[in-house]
């Protein structure tokens, strides 16, 4: 029976209040990154303290392809503006505003854009962000 001082816990960091317009967001710089579409631009929203699983806004550019890809947690995606094409699993999607998208971990995909219009999506990961390349 031990008379030490209780072990003191730490509390994982909240998550901070958040109310935004997607439409007011603070876009980074357009990609240049290989294997990355030119011009794809980010804009960061907030980060969960608990998994450090982001949630961003992407803007991929008309009749733009990310290449095969998939990552070590789910992604979820909400399309806000603009259509694209999402190849998961070997299956073909048309996602258009207000689709909701649910890519499991681990499964390949990949989105093409349409020549016509931009993409803009909001994205949440449930872990860090991860990309992994598809060889053909």
């Amino acid at each position: 029976m031990g008379l030490g001082v209780p072990a003191v816990t730490q509390e994982p960091a909240a998550q901070e209040p958040l109310v935004m317009n997607w439409q007011d967001a603070e876009w980074g710089p357009p990609s240049n990154q290989p294997r990355f579409p030119a011009g794809l631009r980010n804009a960061p929203v907030a980060t969960d303290p608990a998994t450090d699983g982001p949630t961003y806004l992407a803007r991929f550019p008309a009749g733009s392809e990310f290449e095969m890809h998939w990552h070590t947690h789910t992604e979820t995606v909400m399309i806000l503006e603009g259509s694209v094409f999402l190849i998961m699993a070997g299956e073909r999607y048309t996602a258009t505003a207000g689709s909701y998208i649910i890519i499991p971990g681990k499964i390949h995909h990949t989105w093409i854009v349409p020549p016509e219009d931009d993409v803009v999506l909001l994205a949440r990961r449930d872990g860090p962000a991860d990309f992994h390349f598809v060889e053909p």
